[in-house]
């Protein structure tokens, strides 16, 4: 049959070759032949393929004999099929060496009839690989085609199974990270013995695993596992469009929920449905960045990016994240209202960005500012406001703190709306202004030393803990406030003027604009 392997016991059998017989290398009869050359030069050392025939007169060999020695070690080492050589013709005798390692390489000696054409022995051997050859091809591209179709009906499974039966073992197909994504019913990692890498722009991105190796001859078994390996390439290169495309979908709404451009309550459930998050339970955002403003820092980034990868991978976790600018905005979604649960959330994500940190000292250098709780998703655009309010604020009224709630700056940001009030401005100038040019002028850190006294709610000990200076020191700064202003720092309304107006003044580089926070 036209299907099965052309082999030299098949070649004996055509009638270009009756009359021939073998003269050595009997056992070499199941050789496959894949191609024919002649041979009527000396050497034919680096011409040579595997699987081949060589038809001869003899002519070359006519004053070196010995020569067929060489060629038969040469066929040996690239895996040769046959020599057909007419012995009658300018060779009268094979050399004795020839016919040993003919017999040792089972590469036959074939003797063909002087008389015989050479062009018909060519021309059958050609006609019988050309019909195998044009079967195989007929073959593979129903097999393709078959392939194809199922990969294009995303019906991977059946795909697996059928390769399985082509190339009678167990299959299956890996994702990048070595899971089994589809296998056959018997399929077990422990029994791989082969496995392909499937490409997508010169990147692995999966692998197709069989339990059986097929052998470098066996040319169905590997152009089999060429055109799986190809079309599998489709599968995950389709796969991938839907990715980025659902990404790019869900980033689009993300943006548009923010910024209160997204619809009706009804429309939003339904397009968040869509893409894949979740609106149960109450939701609130949280907005992270890393702490440092205007300073580039290639391994920040990249952490922000993987924890935005993590966060929305499948809906393992109740939040999914957008990039706005240097900054990560977090939808979150939780069962219970208490301000505390959203605080412990905001700082284990804060832990898996100091986790990805490249040392000890970028440890801590995020911050995170966090949105009051909505029931309605419209109304996210209210958290997300909030969470940017209270980490802009929050950075420069509460420095030590990497996690704020709006809670905690609801006094600063009642008085960032009064900005520029008559009696602030009177404030400032009676409070803040006298030790902002005391400070410029001796080198002094009178105002630092008054906003800690007043945020520790007077307690010296801490200030000097905190300032790094003994408490004596802290005592005699103190002093020289309420002489400079001319106050009893011990003084309830005095204190709280200074309150009122110092969170006033730490917040007199933020954006008169609150769109702009």
């Amino acid at each position: 049959m036209a299907k099965d392997p052309f082999t030299v016991e098949q070649l004996m059998q055509l009638p270009a070759f009756q009359g021939a017989k073998i003269m050595a290398g009997i056992e070499g009869l199941k050789n496959e032949i894949y191609y024919v050359d002649s041979m009527e030069i000396p050497d034919l050392t680096g011409w040579l393929r595997p699987n081949e025939l060589i038809i001869s007169t003899g002519y070359a060999l006519r004053n070196e004999p010995y020569r067929l020695s060489r060629l038969l070690e040469e066929m040996h080492r690239v895996g040769g099929a046959a020599v057909a050589i007419k012995t009658k013709r300018f060779l009268q005798e094979i050399p004795e060496e020839a016919l040993r390692k003919s017999d040792l390489y089972r590469i036959p000696l074939i003797d063909v009839p002087a008389e015989t054409p050479y062009i018909d022995l060519t021309h059958s051997v050609m006609e019988n690989i050309l019909n195998r050859q044009v079967v195989v091809m007929r073959g593979m591209q129903e097999v393709n085609q078959q392939f194809t179709q199922l990969v294009l009906n995303r019906r991977t499974p059946e795909l697996v199974v059928m390769v399985g039966q082509l190339l009678h073992c167990d299959v299956a197909v890996l994702n990048q990270q070595g899971e089994v994504e589809s296998s056959t019913v018997h399929f077990t990692k422990e029994l791989i013995a082969e496995k392909r890498s499937i490409l997508v722009s010169n990147r692995v991105v999966g692998y197709l695993a069989i339990t059986k190796k097929i052998e470098e001859d066996d040319r169905f078994g590997q152009q089999c596992l060429d055109q799986a390996v190809t079309v599998l390439a489709i599968e995950f290169t389709i796969r991938q469009s839907l990715q980025i495309q659902r990404e790019r979908e869900q980033e689009s709404f993300l943006i548009e929920l923010l910024s209160g451009t997204a619809g009706e309550e009804e429309l939003l459930r339904h397009r968040a449905k869509q893409v894949g998050i979740s609106h149960s339970g109450h939701l609130y955002v949280m907005v992270l960045k890393p702490s440092e403003t205007g300073k580039a820092n290639p391994r920040k980034e990249e952490a922000l990016l993987r924890l935005l990868q993590e966060m929305n991978q499948g809906d393992q976790h109740a939040r999914k994240g957008v990039l706005i600018n240097d900054q990560i905005a977090v939808i979150c979604y939780t069962d219970k209202q208490e301000i505390s649960k959203q605080r412990e959330e905001a700082v284990h994500y804060l832990q898996e960005l100091a986790g990805w940190g490249a040392g000890k000292e970028e440890r801590g250098g995020w911050i995170c500012g966090i949105g009051c709780i909505r029931e309605h998703m419209k109304d996210l655009r209210y958290s997300y406001r909030e969470a940017k309010r209270a980490m802009q604020i929050g950075r420069l009224v509460r420095p030590g703190q990497s996690v704020i709630h709006f809670e905690d700056i609801l006094v600063e940001d009642l008085l960032k709306d009064a900005a520029g009030h008559p009696s602030l401005t009177a404030l400032s100038g009676m409070f803040i202004e006298p030790l902002a040019k005391y400070d410029a002028e001796y080198g002094t850190e009178l105002l630092s030393t008054l906003d800690s006294f007043l945020r520790t709610g007077g307690q010296t000990k801490k200030v000097g803990e905190e300032l790094f200076i003994h408490r004596n020191s802290v005592l005699y700064r103190l002093e020289r406030i309420q002489e400079i202003l001319g106050v009893d720092l011990h003084d309830a309304e005095t204190r709280f003027r200074l309150d009122l107006v110092m969170r006033v003044w730490k917040m007199r580089d933020l954006p008169a604009n609150p769109e702009d926070l």
